[in-house]
């Protein structure tokens, strides 16, 4: 699987930049996108410089429902509409209604949901702020893409490993950019309990954390504009 950070909080020379996160999978001839980011014009042009062909992806996973990850959703649906999108059951109806209106295939989520081979999604976690996490799952390592983790990494690491018993690798924001040393140390303990194989923090990490998990987990920091393989 290759995994390009699209759109970031810091990027690499070239890409734009800004407050929010969308993340591109590619395996078995699929474009997947996770989030859209803040920025439907700086979303297609970071698209556009990496090459990838618009209406080749499908599907579209919005993990919640905050401006930094819905924000380029109509403009990457602008040219090509017909897209299956896949949001929480508490995205708002007027939400959906105007992806319905455009001609997008819009799926609600409830539960646990298989939505391509090895490709799940988590149910909605509703602590804080209710949030759906993308796993994939291969048998060997079971991968978590957070787009801001508002009810708390910890809380999706625990349901997944649960579910799966697998080594986790964890891909996303994290949203600790605002605790103390205290917090994240207490936050790191629970993460220690799931397995954690490494973790790629994005977006609303925040570096204070991002620090402290390169003293407990092997951890790689990753800018918008960067890919990588991980299976």
């Amino acid at each position: 699987m290759k995994i390009t950070i699209v759109f970031n909080n810091e990027s690499i020379k070239g890409f734009k930049k800004g407050w929010g996160l969308s993340i591109l999978l590619q395996y078995d001839n699929k474009n997947i996108l996770f989030d859209t980011g803040c920025s439907g014009e700086d979303l297609l042009f970071n698209l556009n410089k990496l090459n990838i062909d618009i209406d080749s992806i499908d599907p579209i996973i919005i993990s919640h429902s905050h401006w930094d990850h819905t924000g380029g959703l109509f403009s990457l649906l602008s040219n090509n509409s017909n897209k299956n999108i896949f949001v929480g059951e508490s995205f708002s109806n007027k939400f959906g209604e105007e992806l319905k209106n455009r001609g997008a295939n819009l799926i609600r989520n409830n539960d646990w949901s298989e939505i391509s081979e090895n490709l799940f999604l988590t149910p909605e976690l509703k602590t804080n702020f209710p949030e759906q996490a993308l796993i994939y799952n291969d048998h060997k390592q079971s991968i978590i893409f957070a787009g801001c983790s508002h009810p708390l990494v910890e809380d999706f690491s625990e349901i997944v490993y649960k579910r799966f018993s697998n080594p986790i690798v964890l891909i996303g924001g994290f949203h600790m950019f605002n605790n103390n040393e205290k917090k994240i140390s207490e936050r790191i303990e629970k993460l220690k309990k799931f397995n954690i194989k490494e973790i790629y923090p994005l977006h609303c990490t925040g570096e204070k954390a991002t620090y402290r998990f390169t003293e407990h987990f092997r951890t790689t920091v990753i800018r918008g504009g960067e890919s990588f393989d991980i299976i």
